[in-house]
C-alpha cells in the first residue's frame, strides 16, 4: 500500500507540475494577445496623414488604392509587406519605402520605372531596364531602344519580357549594351534578337551585324573599338560585320563585295576592313 501512496503521489506531483507549466504558457500567450489585441485597435496606430513622394506617372489614389490606405484607417491591419507588394504591382513602380510614426503619418517613398526599350506590336510597348513592360503608347519614342524579333503578342502591361530559359543569352547581350565600360549605351538605336543571331543598327544608321550570341564581351569591345576609329577618322561606314572573317569588317559606302572578298571568299587586307592600329589592340585584347 505504501508503495501504490507514493507512486500516486509521483504521479500527482508530475501532473500539477504540467498542469502550472500550461497554465502559465496560457496565461502568457492571453496576455500577449490582448496586448496586441489593445495595440491594433486602438487610435495609436490610425492614419492620420499620407505622404507619398516621388511619383510623377504613377498616380496618387492609385498607390492609396493598393495600399489600402486612408484617413482613419489602422495601419497594422494589413501588414506591412503585403501593402509594399501591392503598390509594387503598379507597372511604374520599381521599389517601395513605407513607414509609419506613433503619430499617425505614413510615408511613402516610391522608384518609378523609366522605359529604356520599346517594341511595337499594335501600339508602342514601352519597357524598362528590368524588361517590365511598364505602358503603352500610340507615338514612337525616338529616345528608346527599338527591339525586334520579339513576340509579345500574349504579354500585357506589367508582364516581364525574356522571362523564359532560352532568351537568357538574350537578356545578357541587352544588359551587356548598357554597361558603361563598351562605351555603346546611347549609340544603338536598335536591335534584332533572332533565335541564334542579332544585329543593330547604330544611331549613326551603321548597321551591326553581331552574330552569334557566343564571346559577347569580345565582340563588344571590338565594337567599342571600331566605332572609335571610326569617329576619328570620319570613315563613312555603312555595315560592319563581326563574325565574317577571322577579324572584324567594317564596309564603307559605296564598296563592292568584290573589293572585300577574293574569289576564296577570303577577306582582303584593304581600308574596308578595321585599320592596323585597331586589328592591333583587338590583338591586345584577345592576348
Amino acid at each position: 500500500m505504501g508503495k501504490l501512496k507514493k507512486i500516486k503521489r509521483k504521479k500527482n506531483r508530475k501532473f500539477r507540475r504540467i498542469f502550472r507549466i500550461f497554465t502559465r504558457f496560457f496565461i502568457f500567450f492571453t496576455i500577449i494577445f490582448l496586448i496586441l489585441f489593445a495595440i491594433r485597435h486602438s487610435s495609436l496606430f490610425k492614419v492620420k496623414d499620407i505622404n507619398i513622394s516621388g511619383i510623377e506617372k504613377v498616380k496618387r489614389e492609385e498607390v492609396l488604392r493598393k495600399a489600402k490606405l486612408g484617413p482613419a484607417d489602422k495601419f497594422y491591419n494589413i501588414s506591412k509587406k503585403d501593402r509594399i507588394n501591392s503598390i509594387k504591382s503598379i507597372p511604374y513602380v520599381k521599389d517601395v519605402k513605407l513607414t509609419f510614426n506613433l503619430g499617425g503619418k505614413v510615408n511613402i517613398n516610391i522608384v518609378e520605372r523609366k522605359p529604356y526599350y520599346q517594341i511595337q506590336k499594335k501600339d508602342y510597348n514601352l519597357i524598362d531596364s528590368d524588361f517590365r513592360i511598364i505602358d503603352t503608347t500610340k507615338d514612337k519614342n525616338s529616345n528608346l531602344m527599338d527591339i525586334y524579333g520579339l513576340d509579345i503578342e500574349n504579354l500585357k502591361v506589367g508582364d516581364y519580357i525574356l522571362r523564359d530559359k532560352d532568351s537568357q543569352e538574350k537578356v545578357m547581350l541587352l544588359e551587356k549594351l548598357r554597361d558603361s565600360k563598351f562605351n555603346l549605351e546611347g549609340n544603338i538605336k536598335s536591335v534584332s534578337l533572332l533565335d541564334s543571331i542579332s544585329t543593330f543598327v547604330t544611331v549613326d544608321g551603321i548597321k551591326v551585324e553581331f552574330g552569334s550570341y557566343n564571346n559577347i564581351d569580345y565582340k563588344l569591345n571590338m565594337l567599342k573599338l571600331i566605332l572609335e576609329d571610326i569617329k576619328n577618322t570620319g570613315k563613312n561606314v555603312s555595315l560592319i560585320e563581326m563574325e565574317k572573317s577571322e577579324n572584324p569588317i567594317v564596309v564603307e559606302k559605296d564598296t563592292k563585295e568584290e573589293d572585300i572578298f577574293d574569289n576564296n571568299n577570303t577577306s582582303k587586307d584593304t581600308s574596308v576592313v578595321i585599320n592596323n592600329d585597331v586589328k592591333q589592340k583587338v590583338i591586345n585584347n584577345k592576348n
